[in-house]
This record gives C-alpha cells, structure tokens and sequence, in this order.
C-alpha cells in the first residue's frame, strides 16, 4: 500500500467517524451543542482577514514612501515604492467582491403566488422574507447575501422546482430561509470574508491556461514559483473548511429539521434524494434538444426523476457517502436518518391549485433559462 494510500485512508476514518458523531448528535438531540473546533476556525479566519487588511496598509505605506513620506533615501523610495505597488495590485485582485446571484429576478408583480408563499414560510421560520428571488437553470437551490448591503437572495433553480411536489416546493424555500437563522458558521460574517480572501488570492496566484501553455524555462519555473505560492492560500482555506466542518453539517442538520417541520418530513425525504441527481439534469437537456416528448427540459427532467427505478435512488445514497470532512453537505443517508428520526406533519400546506397557479407564473421564465441552461451545456461540451 501506497503512503498516499494509507494517508488516504486514516483520513477517511478521521472522516467517517467525525461525520457519524455529528449525526448522532441530532439523532439524541434537536439541538446538540456546537464543536468547539469552530472556535479555531474563527481565530483562523480572524487572522486571514486581519493580515490580508495590514498587507492592504503595508502597500498604502510603503506608497507613500516612495512619494516622499519619511524622508527616506531615493533608492529605498524606489524599492519598497515597487514593492507597494505589487503589494496593492495584489490586493485588488484579492480583494473580497459582494456575492451577486445569477439568474432572472422574479418580482412580486410577476409571481404574487410564489412570493406569497416565500412571505408564509419565512413568517413560520421567524425569518425576514428575501429582498429578491430569482430563478436559474440549475438543479439546485441556494440562499445568499448579496451586495454590500448584504440583502438575503433566494435562488431557485426552475429544474428541480418543477421535479417537486407541492410538498417539496414548500421544503426547498424552507431549507434555504432555514438557512438564515441555523448558525451556518460560512455563510457569514468573518468565517465567510476570510473563505472569499482565500480564494481570489489563489485564483490570482494560479497559472491561467494561457500562462501553463508557454515554453521555455522562464514561463515553467514561474508557472511552478505561482503554484507554489497559491499552495499558501489554498492550504489556509481547507484548514479553515476542516476546522468548520463539523459546524456546517450540523448548520445542514438544523435546515433539514427546521424545512421538514414547515413541510413535512415526508416530502423532505423526497427533496433531499433529488437534491442529489443533478447529473440527470444533462441528460434531460440532451433529450429535449435532439427528441423532445416533453414541453421542456425541465418537463424532461421532471419526467426522469418520477420514473427512475427504486435501485437507482439506492445507488445514488450510497455513492454519497463520507467522503470529506470539510464538505458542508451532510452524507444523504445521514440527513435522511436524522429527518426521519423525528416525523413532522408539516405546518404550511401548498394547496395543488396554488401550486400550479406558481407553475403558469413561472411558465414565461422557462424558455429563456432554459435556452441558457442548453447554451451553458454546449459550452462545456465544447471545452
């Protein structure tokens, strides 16, 4: 056996039984304590940020030098003048931009039913209701802070929406609102600056295609110096995920419960096992566009999932299992076990006419997302 091997598989332990402590946990109690671990994170997050704002000082200092300030010596004006300089184009690259959703803004006046909805769970949660909610093409859904403001975002994305049950619906903006109040430690403040750092430093430091293609050995040892350069902030942002990690499958935890008590256990059951068959989504697209039987893709894909064989859905639980400590997606079978642990009747109900009231609101968006959607797979199948 390899040491990459053995490594690989002491971690894998670390893994497995750090993740099933955590479900444990929510298995004895709603509301088990925090991983003291997390404390960690956030004296490591803490110093990314604080030492990425004296790097921003040290640059505006050495700046000023260089124009004068201090009185120093033309050379040394000159030298750390460059220095600044680098220092503070860097940290324009790296700096932290606010988190901008993609897709189509759905306003109240284009779907009153679905935003009235979105209001009812958020009142149930005890949650502000988003500032915006807006759809894409993918199978998926997210819940985010965007601008500077930092306005809560509800994303949805119109392929699974349409796989859904009303029931599912119902979970789905539930689980993301649920996210808002459930203590998620990377979905804000600090924790989430220093993760936002961490990756435009690296993304700045790695050779880009174009930069890997030159020959020569002044573009390899560069190419290898930049590498080896992003291996820092690389390696600060995974130790940063391992510290939180256990913290962010509990914050999924309590989503799961918290959606499974507004909709019901039941139809979050169903809504987690799609929240995990993403890839068929690619396959749908295919269909639609060179034998279509379905109005749209989203149709398709709909059509796939309602008609996919019981081993199938086996298959795919036990493909996702604990593979990363610093993933911040429960195993499904343990979000499974832990939602089926406690049955909840569900406490808002979308009545099928409403819900298919929703569905014709959202009918006018289908076609350009999903013309998107098609364009966004060409292109990946293209490179």
């Amino acid at each position: 056996m390899t040491v990459q091997g053995a490594l690989g598989r002491v971690w894998q332990g670390v893994v497995a039984r750090e993740s099933a402590r955590v479900r444990d946990a929510f298995l004895t109690s709603e509301s088990p304590r925090t991983s003291g671990r997390a404390v960690w994170g956030l004296v490591v997050a803490w110093l990314v940020v604080l030492s990425f704002a004296a790097s921003v000082l040290l640059g505006a200092w050495w700046l000023l030098v260089a124009l004068g300030v201090g009185g120093y010596p033309g050379v040394t004006r000159g030298v750390v003048g460059f220095l600044g300089v680098l220092i503070l184009l860097f940290a324009w690259l790296a700096v932290p931009r606010p988190y901008q959703p993609e897709g189509q803004e759905v306003s109240a006046q284009d779907a009153p039913e679905l935003h009235a909805l979105v209001g009812r769970v958020a009142a149930e949660l005890g949650v502000a209701r988003p500032v915006r909610v807006v759809l894409d093409g993918q199978a998926n859904a997210s819940m985010g802070l965007a601008g500077w403001r930092r306005e809560p975002v509800l994303a949805l994305g119109l392929p699974l929406w349409w796989s859904l049950s009303p029931q599912g619906q119902v979970g789905l903006i539930a689980h993301e609102l649920a996210h808002l109040r459930n203590g998620d430690p990377a979905r804000g403040g600090v924790v989430a600056l220093a993760f936002s750092v961490l990756e435009r430093m690296a993304h700045a430091l790695l050779p880009d295609g174009i930069s890997r293609s030159k020959e020569g050995l002044i573009p390899m040892v560069t190419n290898a110096l930049m590498t080896l350069l992003a291996l820092v902030p690389l390696g600060a942002a995974r130790l940063l995920a391992w510290l939180i990690g256990a913290d962010s499958q509990a914050a999924e935890f309590r989503a799961d419960l918290m959606a499974a008590r507004v909709a019901g256990s039941e139809a979050m059951v169903v809504l987690l096992d799609r929240l995990h068959m993403a890839h068929l989504l690619d396959s749908a697209l295919h269909k639609q566009r060179h034998m279509p039987e379905r109005p749209h893709a989203f149709a398709e894909y709909a059509f796939m999932l309602d008609h996919l064989p019981q081993e199938q859905w086996v298959a795919q639980r036990a493909a996702l299992g604990r593979t990363s400590l610093d993933d911040s997606h429960p195993a499904t079978s343990d979000r499974l076990q832990v939602v089926l642990a406690r049955p909840q009747p569900g406490t808002v109900h979308l009545a099928p006419k409403t819900a298919e009231w929703i569905r014709l609101e959202l009918t006018p968006f289908v076609r350009p997302i999903e013309a998107q959607a098609q364009e966004w797979r060409q292109y990946l199948l293209n490179h």
